[in-house]
């Protein structure tokens, strides 16, 4: 297998810069990376290693100081706004804080993403209670964030993040704050998604969500280093 020719999301030379008053931090230094298509990435460091701002980097929510981050044969910074946006649309994200619309039900979280793509109500629904079947919530349609336990809003997040069928899953610490069960309901869905074709980005610092990876690099101070 040529791993390039393979690869989903193809970073190279990518560095990340913030100046701030003390001076510029650099928080990415020199990365180069292949995600294959089909596998569970899995990106491990401490706190403050650069994970979230790599992460950031692939989507282009932060954009990069200086490399380039190609996504499905799509190099990033290469596109206009409009372009971006849509190429966003195709990367599913997962985050630590949920960030779930409190005002809205489980059932129009999951939806939300289609409605702002123009799809019809009734077949952004149909979807979504797919998805909820899916990550085991069914019977938990109608009920808000706050009726609903972490491990429950993470699985709803889950779902917001897959109905638009992403090409990749960018996973920032997923499950961290939650309890173990709750996380080990989430890993679960994770090795799940990953047998049904699903690309995921595993950023994390959880020794329990590390192993789920098929391919683990670690971060650290900016630099990705093998694991051995």
């Amino acid at each position: 297998m040529n791993l390039e020719q393979d690869a989903i999301v193809r970073i190279r030379s990518l560095n990340k810069t913030f100046t701030g008053r003390a001076g510029k931090v650099t928080a990415l230094d020199g990365i180069d990376l292949d995600i294959r298509r089909g596998e569970i990435f899995g990106i491990i460091g401490l706190s403050g290693a650069g994970k979230s701002t790599l992460v950031r980097c692939i989507n282009f929510l932060e954009k990069p100081t200086a490399g380039t981050v190609t996504v499905d044969g799509q190099e990033l910074g290469s596109l206009s706004k409009k372009q971006l946006l849509e190429a966003r649309r195709s990367m599913g994200m997962i985050f630590q804080q949920f960030n779930l619309l409190q005002q809205r039900t489980a059932l129009q979280n999951i939806c939300f993403p289609l409605e702002i793509a123009g799809t019809s109500k009734a077949d952004a629904e149909k979807r979504a209670k797919e998805l909820l079947e899916i990550v085991g919530l069914s019977d938990r349609a109608g009920n808000y964030p706050s009726q609903l336990s972490g491990g429950q809003q993470q699985r709803v997040a889950i779902a917001r993040a897959i109905i638009t069928r992403p090409c990749v899953l960018l996973a920032d610490e997923p499950t961290a704050g939650l309890d173990p069960v709750s996380a080990a309901d989430v890993l679960a869905l994770f090795d799940s998604l990953h047998e049904c074709g699903h690309t995921i980005v595993l950023i994390t610092h959880d020794p329990a969500a590390a192993p789920r990876a098929t391919r683990r690099l670690r971060l650290e101070n900016g630099v990705l280093f093998n694991i051995q």
